[in-house]
């Protein structure tokens, strides 16, 4: 994994809305007795732009330049290049800390208005001006180093690499184990369609869960990477990233570990779903109706309309849900001779009826043939997890009756259920 800076990134003006000449454009402070600091403003030029760089000692402390002039606001890197070339930050810290990194990295910070990310660029400079040869173990979001020394590391460090072998750090604990724990499911899935059922509704219009599911079958470096866009919330504007990755060490820090704890719940969640039982037969099938309840639950409809095997068999379904019992769910399938509902009387007396609608008519009126309904039990989930709403029970139930040969609904008429018709 790894972070970027943006180095073509240009600020479109520095002088919109001011009516000042100069603007300060930036400034770079060493915690010294005065606090020094080197200032960069940039006034607007008939041709460009021009730049300038104080020390507030005359110049005294400067190296280069203290000037340029540039056609266009300068990116980021530009900006560096000429101010730490021009006022000696490297030398200030080399003179104070030559053997402490840390303690050098302590004694200035950079900030601009215009270039967010100056402060992060001026530390990695000045890292790999200390340290050449292990340039870029730190945090990409508070710039600690974490590596070699991962006992000590930042609020952000969750696991590191070493040797390639994985190191799970306390604070990315919860995360490995469920996620560790949904491989296993992911893996049994292989060998039981119940679980790879679950599996596929649950990620079906659901990124995060969709995204989680793939991840499982990654180590936890390629799950923390496929976990980024699932991620939601404050600090994860750009998503999870990770440290930098040089030779067999390196670190995996994410911006908040709270977010990465909610994808871990949502982990845990998903192997609870797996846990239900399903059976599932098809519409010739009378086996799970005497599971059906002597006092009328609450029935909720799942979906309704035609369906078509051929044009010789066809007809209208209605499937309904139940909670039956905690963890329990029924789902009731109720048909009716839609191949009867444009027959008239007149069609009946003149022998215009094909041999389904005969046999539909045989000992009954028109009238009754038509309202008349067939119900059957068609599903039954026991053990459902509580994470799990009517609406995901139901798309799971519905379709482990189509996938066991039951009437799967072809045309859904305008009757509004928890399933979504397209």
């Amino acid at each position: 994994m790894s972070t970027r800076i943006d180095l073509d990134f240009r600020p479109k003006s520095y002088f919109a809305g001011r009516k000042v000449e100069k603007v300060e454009i930036a400034r770079i402070t060493v915690n010294s007795v005065c606090l020094d600091s080197a200032t960069l403003r940039a006034w607007p030029r008939q041709r460009g732009i021009q730049y300038q760089v104080s020390d507030g000692y005359d110049g005294q402390l400067l190296d280069g330049e203290d000037h340029t002039e540039t056609d266009r606001p300068m990116s980021l890197g530009e900006l560096a290049d000429f101010l730490l070339s021009t006022w000696p930050l490297m030398k200030f810290l080399e003179m104070n800390y030559k053997d402490d990194l840390e303690r050098a990295l302590k004694f200035f910070w950079a900030e601009s208005a215009f270039y967010p990310d100056l402060d992060r660029l001026c530390r990695k400079r000045v890292r790999a001006y200390f340290d050449p040869s292990d340039f870029g173990d730190e945090c990409p979001f508070c710039d600690r180093r974490n590596f070699p020394s991962p006992s000590d590391g930042c609020e952000h460090l969750v696991a590191w690499v070493q040797n390639h072998e994985e190191h799970v750090h306390d604070r990315g604990q919860a995360f490995a184990t469920a996620i560790g724990a949904l491989r296993e499911v992911v893996v049994a899935a292989q060998d039981a369609p119940a679980i790879r059922l679950i599996l596929g509704t649950l990620g079906e219009g659901h990124e995060t869960r969709a995204r989680l599911i793939d991840a499982a079958s990654k180590n936890l470096q390629g799950a923390l990477g496929v976990a980024a866009g699932a991620a939601t919330g404050s600090g994860w504007v750009d998503g999870m990233r990770g440290g930098y990755g040089y030779g067999s060490g390196y670190t995996i820090c994410v911006p908040e570990v709270a977010a990465l704890e909610a994808l871990a719940d949502e982990c845990r969640a998903i192997v609870r779903a797996c846990a239900m039982t399903i059976q599932a037969k098809d519409s010739r099938e009378l086996a799970l109706e005497s599971l059906r309840p002597a006092q009328r639950p609450d029935w909720q409809l799942v979906i309704s309309g035609d369906w078509s095997e051929d044009r010789h068999h066809s007809g209208f379904i209605a499937y309904y849900l139940a909670n039956t019992a905690p963890g329990q769910w029924l789902l009731d399938g109720v048909e009716r001779y839609a191949f009867l509902d444009n027959v008239t009387q007149e069609d009946i007396d003149e022998g215009r009826l094909n041999d389904d609608q005969l046999q539909a008519l045989w000992g009954v009126s028109l009238k009754e043939a038509q309202s008349a309904d067939y119900r059957q039990i068609r599903a039954l989930c026991s053990g459902a997890s509580e994470d799990l709403s009517a609406r995901e029970i139901a798309k799971i139930l519905y379709a482990a009756v189509c996938e066991a040969g039951g009437f799967e609904v072809t045309e859904p008429d305008n009757a509004e259920g928890l399933i979504e018709p397209w």
